[in-house]
């Protein structure tokens, strides 16, 4: 976990200096969105991201056998976790609601392939461990 800790910060540093960069090199696309709202949405994936890896290993640990059906529980909650954030940002910032879709759509690719790069290696070490 400490590991995978230390690789979620470094690409949310990496995200967020993303972030400020297109508002400081005036990314023609990313001026529309108030300043907060990228490095928000970045914090915002990386707590998501940090709780669905500690609660998918924590049921892992209790029943080692329900690895499959905890992380798709788990990986469907936060879709539609996403979902809701998503929609709701649209609704709440409608001049901007283009602007941030496909900003939160970027930060959700990079922060899916991230964790499932992650558990991947986790199935991968926890199968060399039997």
């Amino acid at each position: 976990m400490k590991r995978y800790l230390i690789r979620l910060i470094v690409v949310t540093i990496v995200m967020m200096f993303a972030a400020f960069a297109m508002k400081w090199f005036h990314v023609a696309f990313f001026e529309a969105l108030p300043v907060w709202m990228l490095p928000l949405a970045v914090l915002y994936f990386a707590v998501v991201d940090a709780a669905q890896y500690w609660l998918t290993l924590n049921n892992v640990n209790k029943h080692p056998k329900a690895f499959v059906q905890s992380f798709l529980a788990i990986s469907v909650a936060v879709l539609f976790l996403h979902l809701v954030v998503l929609v709701g940002g649209m609704l709440l910032y409608p001049a901007v609601g283009k602007h941030y879709a496909i900003a939160f759509l970027v930060l959700y690719v990079v922060y899916t392939v991230f964790i499932m790069a992650a558990f991947v290696r986790f199935v991968k070490q926890a199968g060399e461990s039997e």
